[in-house]
């Protein structure tokens, strides 16, 4: 079972390549659908003392993301995946990811 029916924003997922030599580059790996809501009103410690909007995303279980992956959502908010900010849980048998996010800066 998919949790499709709950899921409302087209969420694009780009990782860090190595482009040449020691340049790096953001690439989009894939987009999915997700579900993004914030995870209190005010801002938070996201993670090491620094401070911002943490959010909480939630997607199909079958879906490659990873930390320090960078999102774009539909209306073009940009966040980055945390340290240790994908967990993977079970619902009967649905399974879907939950990931914590911090809202950055295009």
């Amino acid at each position: 079972m998919r949790l499709s029916h709950l899921l409302n924003k087209q969420i694009s997922i780009a990782r860090m390549i190595t482009e040449s030599g020691d340049k790096l580059m953001f690439s989009t790996v894939t987009s999915e659908m997700g579900h993004i809501q914030p995870m209190d009103r005010s801002g938070s410690e996201i993670s090491e003392g620094v401070f911002g909007k943490a959010f909480r995303l939630y997607m199909d279980g079958d879906v490659d993301i990873q930390e320090g992956d960078r999102l774009r959502d539909s209306d073009s908010n940009y966040y980055t995946v945390i340290t240790d900010g994908v967990s993977r849980r079970t619902f009967g048998s649905i399974d879907y990811l939950i990931v914590i996010l911090a809202k950055t800066k295009a």
